[in-house]
Order: C-alpha cells, then sequence, then structure tokens
C-alpha cells in the first residue's frame, strides 16, 4: 500500500527509463537478499507446482523485459517469484530504437513502450550469467535474433545457464522478426533449436484478435509439432502511438487481461493438455492468476503488474492465491484447471 501511495507515484514522475535504472542499482546492492524480508517467508506448498519436470515454489513468474541484460536476477528471485525470465538476449550489443520509448499510463495501469531489444550482447550477458548459476532450476532465458543463425548462436551458449528458453519471435518494437510468423521459418527454427538444445522449449507467440486466430493458432500448432515444448501468450499488443519517436510500440498491462484469458481458452482448445502453456500479458492479482489456470494456464508471467505493485507483488499473490485455494477446498494448482472463474 506504501509503494502505491508513495513510491509509485514518484516514480511516475521521473523518465521510466531512469526509474527502472533506479531500482536496478537497489537490486544490485550487496546483501539485498540478506535484508529482503520475503526472501525469509515460508514458502506455502500448495501454490508449489511441477510443470514437466520443472519443480517450481509458485506459479506466477516474472516476464522477459524486466532484466534483460540479467544484472538482477537472484534478487528479483527472492521477491517471491516462482521462476525469473532473463533477457531478451540478444547475439549483438543492440541499443533499441530511439528515445522517447517508455512510458507509463496510470489510469489504465498500462506500460507503453518500443525498446526494440537494448541489450549489452551475449558475450556481457554470460559473464553475469555465471553468477547466477545456483539458480539455473528458477530461470528461463529469453532470445531472439532477426536470423535463424542469431538465435541459434545464443541457444548454444546458453545451453548450461538454464533448463527453459523462450524464443521470442513475436516483440512489435523489432522489425525482422515477422519472418518467423512464417510456418515453414518458424518450423526450420524450432527443429534446429531442438537439435542443438536438451532444455524445454518455450515459443512466444503475438497476441491476436478473434479475426486472426485460425492464422496465430496455426502457428501455435506448428511450434509444437515442430518439437516446441510449450508457448507463451502472448507479447504485448502492437499500437501506434506518437508519443514514442518510432511511432509505434507495444502496450502492457490490465488493457490485456480478458484478451489474455480470451487466447489462453482458444489454445488450450486446439492444442489438447500436452503443451505448456504461460499466461503472459495483464497478470496483476491472485485472481488473474487462478482465471488463467481455471482456462487451461500451467503457469502466469508478469511485468506491468509488478511495476504497479511494487517488490511485494509476487509474494501477496502467492499467500492470496493459497489463501483462495484454502476457500474453495482446491489442494494443488492442477485442480485449478476447468473450475470456474473468480
Amino acid at each position: 500500500m506504501l509503494y502505491k501511495l508513495l513510491i509509485l507515484p514518484i516514480l511516475q514522475l521521473i523518465n521510466p527509463e531512469v526509474s527502472h535504472f533506479l531500482a536496478e542499482k537497489l537490486l544490485q546492492i550487496p546483501f539485498f537478499s540478506l535484508f529482503n524480508p520475503i526472501n525469509y517467508s515460508k514458502k506455502n506448498k500448495i501454490t508449489q507446482t511441477n510443470v514437466a519436470g520443472l519443480e517450481l515454489n509458485s506459479p506466477i513468474g516474472l516476464a522477459a523485459g524486466y532484466d534483460k541484460n540479467c544484472k538482477t536476477l537472484k534478487p528479483l528471485l527472492s521477491l517471491g517469484f516462482g521462476f525469473v525470465t532473463g533477457g531478451t538476449i540478444t547475439l549483438q550489443e543492440r541499443f533499441g530504437n530511439p528515445k522517447p520509448r517508455l512510458f507509463h499510463i496510470p489510469e489504465k495501469y498500462a506500460l507503453v513502450n518500443s525498446l526494440g531489444f537494448p541489450s549489452i550482447g551475449l558475450d556481457n550477458v554470460e559473464k553475469n550469467l555465471r553468477k547466477a548459476k545456483d539458480i539455473k532450476k528458477s530461470l528461463f532465458l529469453s532470445v531472439s535474433g532477426v536470423t535463424e543463425d542469431e538465435i541459434i548462436s545464443c541457444v548454444e551458449r546458453l545451453e548450461d545457464y538454464t533448463d527453459v528458453f523462450e524464443i521470442n519471435v513475436s516483440s512489435p518494437n523489432t522489425s525482422g522478426l515477422r519472418v518467423f510468423h512464417n510456418p515453414s521459418a518458424l518450423s526450420k527454427l524450432v527443429e534446429k533449436i531442438k537439435d542443438i538444445s536438451s532444455n524445454k522449449i518455450l515459443i512466444k507467440l503475438p497476441p491476436w484478435e478473434d479475426k486472426e486466430k485460425d492464422e496465430y493458432l496455426a502457428l501455435a500448432r506448428t511450434s509444437i509439432i515442430s518439437g516446441a515444448d510449450g508457448l507463451v501468450i502472448a507479447n504485448s499488443k502492437p499500437i501506434m502511438n506518437n508519443k514514442l519517436a518510432v511511432g509505434k510500440g507495444g502496450i502492457s498491462g490490465k488493457v490485456l487481461t480478458k484478451n489474455t484469458q480470451r487466447m489462453i481458452a482458444e489454445i488450450r482448445s486446439a492444442l489438447g493438455s500436452d503443451p505448456i502453456i504461460i499466461a503472459c500479458g495483464g497478470i496483476f492479482d491472485e485472481k488473474d492468476v487462478w482465471n488463467c489456470l481455471a482456462l487451461g494456464a500451467d503457469l502466469c508471467q508478469a511485468y506491468t503488474g509488478f511495476i504497479y505493485n511494487g517488490p511485494f507483488f509476487a509474494h501477496l499473490i502467492n499467500k492470496n492465491l493459497a489463501k483462495l485455494m484454502k476457500e474453495k477446498n482446491v489442494n494443488s494448482l492442477e485442480e485449478i484447471k476447468g473450475l470456474s472463474l473468480v
């Protein structure tokens, strides 16, 4: 509550990239986790889950984009997330799109960005990852590139740092990715990744409207048939906005909540029970997590909800989800699937 009343309004007065930089520096303070009270809170067994062999303490993870260069993965995990997603990682250093490229819409609990994969490059990211090997079981790595070779090179180098790769072929802020929206190109990419990696492979798809459903469900099927283990549904929603230097970007936040739930239901209905499905978009509280799990998701990711709710975001979701499960006489996350929404 203090965060929303006092700290968040101050942060919103600062350039969003500056406020993100300040938060990153805070997380990098030595012994942050030592003085973080959440780190000492008892893990609630009822919210623990096993997804395709992945043992996680919580179904709520941090989405790619927050820690692009993998500098603060361990402190972020100590805030109560079941997993954190580092990246998106690119082979070469990239400066991203020109500024301004990020702003808040507080009245909608939304963010608009056109960052375009700013990255310190694989060589430097790998140096940071060497410090996070002890959290490998809770670390997903997001990888992308505008060519097949770029993505393959990243996967080869990062194989030993994670058990899960998230392949981002859907950022609305990066030109060149649409080549992988061609089913043939996507299939070839997935097959090549599976040939060199023994890790779980997730494909992060773009969001879709009803009229585009068949096209994107076809991409989902192609991903799974080609060997991917699951899907992240979905990336931020493309929008045009003249506040951005490049005039277009992606919107995330509460405006996506209902759309994410619709897409999760459509994907699960189309692909059956086997693929891993991670809900991403508009996750703000335990009810959003419950509803996505009920509709067929296995896990959830959040970014904008974390920005607006602060450092106790994941901890409170875990606590309140456990309480909700007990009220509903539900003993495991798996039992939520198929139940009514809350």
